[in-house]
């Protein structure tokens, strides 16, 4: 894990911790605390995390307050805004300006200007060609993310990708539950691996990239090494028995 990433996790489970302590949460690594810290710590003021796995499929997951669930529903509402943009291109849309881009959101731009919203930042939260959501933070202040925020960011939405990943299976909930690099270096045998549990299992390919991170961290082995043995078919996983080793 990098420094930047065990930070920002520390930041996100400072927030669980915190959210127990007041009994708002039951203290497990959330995305409800992701959002809270993300607030906190991007010099931002709100957060929300949304599942998309395609048009029309938008279902709010976690937001840090009432503004940015609200957001969101104004961008379903009028068909338009940074979250879908940054999902359908599958690139951050950064506005440090909302009042720069009335002619391109009309409806939105609009109605989050009316409720002083300034400025919106959406990164969308995909590996590959796995798209699974986005995370949109808005700020009342224009002008852009510093350097710093900007790389902070980049790992949040890493994060939020893998929970969202991984409460498919149930292992964000697991004691001891950390995030890996490897999704967000994008390497390549992962990738690779994911493609073809994805054939042997008939699932699409974020629920086989989840059953591959479920794998690695039932075993505490890096998430490469089982993707390596089953690029090397050295390890299938069967639809009935559920992953099996199989020799050389």
């Amino acid at each position: 894990m990098s420094e930047r990433t065990a930070r920002v996790f520390s930041w996100v489970a400072a927030a669980a911790a915190a959210a127990t302590a007041t009994g708002d949460d039951n203290g497990h690594i959330s995305m409800a605390a992701l959002c809270r810290a993300a607030h906190l710590q991007l010099g931002v003021d709100g957060a929300s995390v949304t599942a998309m796995t395609g048009p029309g499929t938008h279902t709010p997951i976690a937001a840090s307050g009432e503004l940015a669930a609200e957001l969101e529903e104004l961008q379903v509402t009028f068909g338009e805004g940074p979250c879908l943009a940054a999902f359908t291109f599958s690139s951050p849309m950064l506005v440090p300006d909302l009042a720069e881009v009335t002619a391109r959101w009309p409806g939105f731009a609009g109605a989050a200007l009316e409720r002083g919203v300034g400025a919106v930042f959406a990164f969308p939260l995909h590996a590959g060609t796995i798209q699974l959501g986005v995370l949109e933070l808005h700020r009342a202040a224009t002008g852009p993310m510093t350097a710093e925020q900007l790389a902070n960011t980049l790992v949040f939405a890493d994060l939020a990708l893998q929970l969202l990943l991984d409460s498919s299976s149930g292992i964000d909930r697991r004691p001891g539950y950390r995030p890996t690099d490897e999704i967000s270096h994008g390497r390549d045998v992962v990738h690779q691996a994911t493609g073809m549990v994805a054939v042997q299992l008939g699932v699409d390919m974020a629920e086989a990239l989840a059953r591959l991170r479920a794998r690695a961290f039932t075993e505490d082995v890096p998430l490469n090494e089982v993707a390596a043995d089953v690029v090397t078919r050295r390890l299938r996983f069967d639809p009935q028995a559920g992953p099996e080793e199989k020799p050389e």
